[in-house]
């Protein structure tokens, strides 16, 4: 035996009316929220801008003891 689907009752043009609004209200919602929802993208690029400058700190800091050491050599060389 075949069961028949339940009928399910005319839809309004009121009732689209109602849910459009339903919908429009829940994504008024979600704007604002999202206005509150920090700049993921800033705050990544600023890390980098942050990890790039430590990097090159890095390779100054590396430079400066290379050649302190060069000099450091080369001065207890001739002593």
């Amino acid at each position: 035996m075949s069961e028949t689907p339940p009928v399910q009752p005319p839809v309004s043009l009121l009732d689209i009316y109602m849910r459009q609004m339903e919908i429009s209200a829940a994504l008024a919602v979600i704007h604002v929220q999202l206005k509150t929802v920090p700049d993921h993208e800033e705050r990544i690029r600023r890390l980098e801008a942050s990890r790039a400058k430590l990097v090159g700190a890095a390779v100054a800091v590396s430079a400066t003891v290379s050649t302190l050491g060069t000099w450091l050599g080369l001065v207890v060389a001739h002593h």
